[in-house]
């Protein structure tokens, strides 16, 4: 690539722990701005934000023990006999489970202020579109948090304590509740306790997460220090070729690893700066640590829901008419997965995204610069800055 900056040396320089509150967080913000200043960037603008850590360090760490107390208390109901209880609060528990992904999302972005208060930044940069009209140019804004974490179990065994509080909850909940409803029809005349036992064994399980504490370890290499070098890579390439019909603005956030806060603080300030119809936002994670692929996230759940059905069809288009041939792959979400990013905090204002990542080693010793593929960084790189263009061209201007 014959671009200034050189994204490959700036991911050396900015892997190094860098978790929200620590000096790695000052060191990183202290060479953003550096870089900004290199790249002759100087109309931007650092927010300041407060935020606390009861999401990460609390409620994350609680929501899949309460889910196995609550099967410990729906057995000691049975024991007790008290069997209209049960179904009551076998529902209670169904829909803990069940909708676990937006109970978690709606307390995570309204008890902000619950625990001490600490301070963030984004860093905010806009490159105007060629058209001065504002109102009736197409927005791209790109989300990329700078921050980094590390976590005491690997975060496979992290996901899988989530996964079976979830699946263990609506399976226990759907088994309590079938039984009970015989018992009170009469088509069975008594309940054995021995086969709800699976639920103490579950509890006990979930309970592991009480200690997977929260750690500064993780070089953030992939996570996600791509990300950010893919910003400062479109940065510079688009502040030489602007769009004709597009108004950019990178957000460099922080926090994100709090609780997906910098994001939160950001669209809550400028949401009435936007329309929704014609805003769309990028939110790169991980980008460039799989040796063979990335991948978009354009949907999750069942039934289907799809993040941007506009942004999933370029890219389609680009995948399909380009000359070259990039390593990027669609993604599909699961039911009962839970994936947070800078995305969470867009989905209550109504706007589409997409979500660019790959298959990382994240919050761990193990996210630093020897899981870190150049050419794979370098691929999307081109990819995103073609698809920044493609829907710049493919927008309709209204005079």
């Amino acid at each position: 690539m014959n671009d200034n900056f050189d994204f490959d040396e700036f991911i050396k320089k900015l892997s190094f722990p860098r978790l929200s509150g620590s000096e790695g967080e000052i060191k990183a913000q202290e060479l953003i701005e550096t870089e900004l200043k290199n790249l002759k960037i100087d109309q931007y603008n650092k927010e300041s934000f407060s935020y606390t850590t009861f999401f990460m360090n609390f409620l994350l760490r609680t929501y899949s023990s309460l889910i196995g107390l609550q099967m410990i208390l729906l057995i000691m109901m049975l024991y007790l006999n008290l069997v209209y209880y049960v179904i009551l609060f076998a529902s209670v528990l169904l829909i803990t489970a069940l909708f676990s992904r937006e109970i978690r999302e709606k307390i995570q972005f309204k008890f902000t202020k619950i625990g001490k208060k600490r301070t963030s930044a984004n860093y905010i940069i806009e490159l105007p579109a060629k058209h001065e009209d504002k109102d009736k140019n197409q927005n791209i804004i790109i989300l990329a948090h700078y921050d980094s974490i590390s976590m005491t179990f690997h975060p496979i065994f992290d996901g899988v304590i989530f996964f079976f509080s979830l699946v263990g909850g609506v399976i226990f909940s759907l088994h309590i509740f079938f039984i009970s409803t015989l018992y009170l029809l009469n088509i069975i005349q008594s309940i054995e306790i021995i086969q709800f036992f699976y639920g103490f064994f579950l509890a006990g399980f979930y309970c592991l997460q009480f200690f997977n504490k929260r750690h500064n370890k993780s070089f953030g290499t992939a996570d996600n220090a791509t990300a950010v070098a893919n910003s400062f890579y479109c940065i510079d390439y688009f502040s030489k070729n602007p769009l004709k019909n597009t108004n950019l603005f990178f957000v460099l956030t922080g926090a994100e690893e709090m609780g997906d806060y910098g994001a939160d603080s950001y669209i809550k300030k400028h949401n009435s700066e936007f329309n929704k119809s014609n805003t769309f936002f990028f939110i790169p994670d991980t980008v460039g640590a799989n040796e063979e692929t990335n991948l978009y996230a354009y949907a999750q759940g069942f039934p289907k829901k799809m993040f941007s059905p506009k942004i999933k069809v370029n890219i389609e288009e680009l995948v399909k008419t380009s000359q070259g041939s990039y390593k990027i792959k669609p993604f599909y979400i699961p039911p009962l997965i839970h994936f947070s990013t800078d995305h969470a905090p867009l989905k209550p204002f109504g706007y589409e995204f997409m979500i660019f990542l790959s298959n990382a080693p994240i919050h761990s010793e193990k996210d630093n610069i020897n899981n870190y593929h150049p050419n794979m960084l370098e691929d999307f790189n081109l990819f995103m800055r073609d698809l920044i263009i493609l829907m710049d061209k493919n927008f309709n201007y209204k005079t």
